[in-house]
């Protein structure tokens, strides 16, 4: 059976970025540079190459800036073309020349929440699929197919919602969507039964987590407002996600991609290393880098070490000298009284 083609993305990124204050004051976190590309190209490149041609951000007012990166800049490009350099926005111009952009405000005093921030894109979506992508989770495919390229070949094949899944430590699991999958129905997809969103440690019902990149039918706005309020105007994208699931609705999807979270801050690091080490100009010079301050630290920990040892063992001797037996003590004074008692008898 055919179904509606998935031509079209929303990636919500009206959030105020608190974990990377005060730098996200003045500039959003998904226009973070990670190697030469904002975050948030990455995604629409990603989304490009699989074929979707109409986007929707969802933005904020403070949030307005992220509109320069996909409008041209004619001064610019014109120096570019006299200096030689126009293959600097090759790739961002081909985007803006073949992809729709556009722009829906949240207003987060109505409608809040993952589930409450996606209905604003209710209208841009009408009545067809569309693919859902979060500022925060970059994902670089271990194959030819991009990620969320993926997510689309499974919803060719089923119809169906399709979650995005990746193995986690089990230790971790609590801060994610725990997912219990059901019939598989071809490599790396399954029927997927439930969804248990941050589950209590200990309880998850099993390491695979459900994040980063979905593919949604337009059923699930209708799914969003069956789901109860966290809070006042709240709504989570994975409570209606879970009311699908136990009515059959939904595939996961294990995608076969490296995954970061960027917006963890030790997480954000490491992705631009690692983006660092992949270009071949710099690779070199950055591995020596990294290898040149790994020195000191390792240094300065054996040295914290020698220091502790050495503290204590001032402790152990005192400790040691306190539980001697007392006629070792006293014996001295013994032999101290015995003298003068020979000068008596002269």
């Amino acid at each position: 059976m055919e179904y509606p083609k998935v031509e079209q993305l929303v990636i919500p990124i009206a959030g105020l970025g608190t974990r990377f204050l005060p730098a996200t004051k003045a500039t959003p976190k998904e226009l973070f540079p990670i190697h030469n590309k904002p975050a948030l190209l990455y995604h629409i490149i990603e989304a490009y190459k699989s074929g979707i041609r109409r986007v929707c951000l969802i933005i904020s007012k403070e949030k307005e800036c992220v509109k320069k990166l996909f409008t041209h800049n004619k001064a610019l490009e014109e120096n570019l073309k006299a200096t030689g350099k126009t293959q600097l926005l090759e790739e961002l111009n081909e985007v803006i020349d073949n992809m729709e952009f556009t722009y829906v405000y949240q207003n987060q005093k109505k409608y809040n929440g993952t589930g409450g921030a996606l209905y604003f894109a209710k209208k841009f979506c009408g009545n067809r699929p569309f693919a859902l992508m979060f500022g925060d989770d970059l994902c670089v495919s271990n194959t030819d197919v991009p990620t969320i390229g993926q997510l689309i070949e499974a919803y060719n094949k089923t119809g169906k919602v399709v979650v995005g899944a990746k193995p986690f430590p089990m230790e971790d699991i609590h801060k994610y969507s725990s997912l219990v999958t059901g019939e598989k129905l071809f490599d790396r997809c399954c029927e997927l039964k439930d969804s248990i969103e941050k589950p209590e440690k200990g309880k998850a019902p099993s390491n695979l987590v459900g994040l980063a990149r979905y593919v949604f039918t337009p059923e699930i706005f209708d799914y969003i407002f069956k789901a109860p309020q966290l809070s006042l105007h709240e709504y989570r994208l994975a409570d209606a996600i879970q009311l699908m699931c136990h009515e059959g609705k939904v595939v996961s999807y294990e995608f076969d991609a490296k995954y970061y979270d960027c917006g963890n801050k030790l997480e954000f690091i490491k992705c631009v290393v690692e983006f660092g080490l992949k270009d071949n100009d710099i690779t070199e010079d950055l591995q020596k880098y990294l290898a040149e301050i790994s020195k000191p630290a390792t240094k300065v920990v054996e040295t914290k070490a020698k220091k502790t040892a050495t503290a204590k063992k001032p402790a152990t001797k005192t400790a040691k000298a306190s539980a001697k037996p007392a006629p070792k003590t006293v014996a001295k004074p013994k032999t101290a009284t015995a003298k003068p008692k020979a000068k008596k008898t002269k």
